[in-house]
């Protein structure tokens, strides 16, 4: 049929003079074809699916790597919660995270015997430094996820921060006063860091704030997280000890980090 037969024939068609079944237009049907042979298959398979492909392994291989990191991440002999709540404090102290860990890795054991002692501090700024509200339901939330599991029993808190993780209620952390009463730098449940050694040894005596503190959560045998809080606590007060008396838990090399255990031997770093 010419192309003006076809142009009819459609005519006819939109108005019902006719219908398809009369008609010598009809649909032509695609040609369906077979794949023989697993190799042909094979390469048919990634040629309509090769995004699909692309991206699986992407997120496999992500997913790989993540795993290997954190299986091979060096675990911590201890873990602290660095927060502040007062904006010029939380400022100074996002930066010296590296510090204050090589600073309490010189006071803490190498309470796993792995001849390796890290020290984990984890930075919380609960000031108003960053107007994000999800930031700060991130940062109130890592520290309520953190005292839930109980592997942080360790604080270094200004007082702001201090009452804001305790509703007010100081008496959350170990009374330090009781245990060293004639410590200067203890008030209550507070050891002031400003002159008790840590501040030099995390390069930070001239910028520190009168107002930051080392504390202890209280924990009991009661509680839920107990298994894992309790012996958190035993960890936490040994290096509260030692930095109150001055004591090194082991040596450090050129680099800064600490390694084994020499016994309760002042060390100068």
């Amino acid at each position: 049929m010419s192309y003006q037969d076809d142009k009819r024939e459609l005519l006819k068609l939109k108005q019902g003079i006719i219908d398809e079944t009369e008609s010598e237009i009809h649909e032509e049907e695609k040609p369906v074809y077979e794949v023989h042979g697993f190799k042909k298959k094979v390469e048919n398979f990634f040629y309509h699916y090769k995004w699909h492909v692309a991206a699986g392994v992407f997120f496999a291989a992500a997913l790989t790597f993540m795993i290997v990191t954190t299986l091979q991440k060096k675990q911590g002999d201890i873990r602290v919660l660095m927060i502040a709540k007062d904006g010029t404090n939380a400022a100074n102290l996002m930066y010296k995270t590296e510090e204050f860990e090589q600073a309490l890795e010189l006071y803490c054991p190498d309470y796993d015997d792995n001849g390796y002692i890290h020290v984990e501090v984890y930075n919380i700024d609960l000031s108003d430094n960053n107007p994000d509200p999800q930031y700060s339901l991130a940062s109130v939330t890592k520290i309520s996820s953190e005292i839930m599991l109980g592997e942080a029993q360790l604080f270094i808190v200004d007082s702001a921060a201090a009452t804001a993780v305790t509703d007010g209620d100081l008496s959350q952390f170990v009374d330090l006063g009781a245990l060293y009463p004639d410590n200067e730098l203890v008030n209550g449940p507070f050891l002031r860091v400003k002159g008790s050694g840590l501040d030099v040894n995390a390069q930070y005596y001239e910028a520190c704030p009168d107002d930051l503190y080392v504390a202890v959560r209280k924990v009991s045998e009661t509680d839920n997280n107990a298994a894992r809080a309790v012996p958190a606590q035993k960890k936490a007060l040994e290096v509260v000890d030692n930095i109150v008396n001055g004591y090194y838990a082991g040596w450090v090399d050129d680099s800064g980090r600490i390694y084994g255990i020499s016994g309760k031997e002042d060390y100068t770093r």
